[in-house]
């Protein structure tokens, strides 16, 4: 009877990838939305750095199969990616002491260009319940004012554009005040986000006490590159 389901639900993959053919979105590989090579990437071991002072713990680092597969889940929030980034995310939060999840939110011209927040998607498949920090009004119109998207600066730009950035909204300062908290973003690049993050979880009276992401680089920040304790990362 096992057999003959499966040889069913073969039989459907088959005529349905016929009707509307499916790539993986990390590499390309026919017949899959992430093939099996693109998501161990995400499960093979986190990459543990050190940033703020605090643990960094990462699924993978942020190479071209996993830009695309984080690229595809913010473009139309496709579960079949978001399940595989919240399988490796998953691991990210299982290598750091437990604590309140809480996320990076979303740019505002983002949010509205998308109609839904990624890296809270993402967290709904690891099961885990989080909360969200929001951007500060008064640093959001700064930054329009200095014109240029996040990801097309420098570090330092990046590390002055994120300062005073984020805020946690009174409510959940009230109800996390005093707990430990874990940073969540999807990837880690310059590290200046992470960082305005923690900052303004502190002066809500949270305890920081590590940042977990899908994926981080090994960019510079302030001229310092991310420490790592990864073997065979220099």
């Amino acid at each position: 009877m096992g057999e003959r389901r499966e040889w069913w639900r073969r039989a459907l993959r088959e005529a349905a990838s016929v009707v509307w053919p499916v790539e993986c979105a990390g590499c390309g590989a026919r017949d899959v939305a992430v093939c099996s090579a693109c998501r161990s990437l995400l499960l093979a071991g986190p990459l543990h750095d050190e940033l703020e002072g605090l643990p960094l713990v990462a699924a993978a680092e942020y190479d071209d199969r996993v830009r695309a597969l984080v690229v595809a889940c913010k473009a139309h929030g496709a579960r079949a990616e978001a399940r595989a980034l919240g399988a490796g995310l998953a691991l990210a939060l299982a290598a750091l002491p437990d604590a309140e999840l809480v996320r990076v939110p979303p740019s505002r011209v983002g949010q509205r260009s998308r109609g839904f927040d990624p890296v809270a998607l993402v967290v709904r498949q690891t099961g885990m319940r989080s909360w969200s920090l929001r951007r500060a009004r008064a640093s959001a119109e700064a930054a329009a004012g200095a014109g240029g998207a996040q990801k097309q600066r420098s570090a330092t730009a990046r590390a002055r554009a994120a300062e005073g950035s984020l805020e946690l909204p009174p409510r959940v300062a009230r109800r996390l005040a005093g707990r430990p908290v874990v940073v969540v973003d999807d990837v880690v690049t310059s590290g200046a986000t992470a960082r305005e993050a923690v900052r303004a979880l502190r002066a809500a009276g949270c305890l920081p006490v590590g940042i977990a992401a899908v994926a981080r680089t090994l960019l510079r920040v302030d001229g310092h590159r991310l420490a790592s304790s990864t073997p065979g990362v220099e």
